[in-house]
């Protein structure tokens, strides 16, 4: 059996790759950040088209183009919660660092994350769903049968886990 001073040593070292290792999610959300630069560019684009067709759309149009914009305006939306629990990963706040043996992972309720990522892409689906219906004349139906029962299961997925959550939270 090693001594203490063999086992302070090493619980120093694993607590010190698991802090470093944390590092390893910055280029991820670097990554994201350009997604975020990509969506925002992408949402100016999609406004200035909708302005400059403006005189010549008719009601469906123009929700249509809103539509567009809201569903722009949910992917930066999800990619921002992802960002900031990634972000909160390697960066930790003034509360945890008090803590020696916290790194981070305390901090980011991902219980809250995983029910608002759930919530934005059902949004982001609905929009879409939204989309296909206000034409659903040139729309293939098959496709919005599929896109009603991929958006329930998204809705079903939210309930059970906001359910789980609240019996675990029930439970301690």
């Amino acid at each position: 059996m090693p001594n203490t001073g063999e086992q302070d040593r090493f619980h120093i070292i694993r607590w010190s790759l698991l802090r470093g290792s944390r590092w390893a999610m910055a280029p991820f959300c670097l990554g994201l950040m350009v997604a975020l630069l990509l969506v925002l560019a992408q949402f100016f684009r999609e406004l200035a088209h909708a302005i400059a067709e403006f005189g010549g759309m008719v009601g469906s149009d123009v929700i249509l183009a809103v539509l567009k914009l809201a569903d722009l305006v949910f992917v930066a939306n999800l990619l921002v919660l992802i960002i900031a629990a990634g972000v909160e990963l390697f960066i930790p706040r003034a509360s945890d660092v008090a803590h020696e043996d916290s790194f981070g992972l305390s901090s980011v309720e991902f219980s809250i994350l995983k029910l608002r990522v759930v919530a934005s892409i059902t949004a982001i689906a609905t929009i879409d769903l939204l989309e296909d219906f206000i034409n659903i004349d040139q729309t293939d139906k098959t496709g919005v049968l599929w896109q009603i029962a991929i958006l329930l299961t998204f809705v079903v997925s939210g309930v059970l886990l906001a359910l789980m959550d609240r019996l675990s939270t029930i439970r301690h």
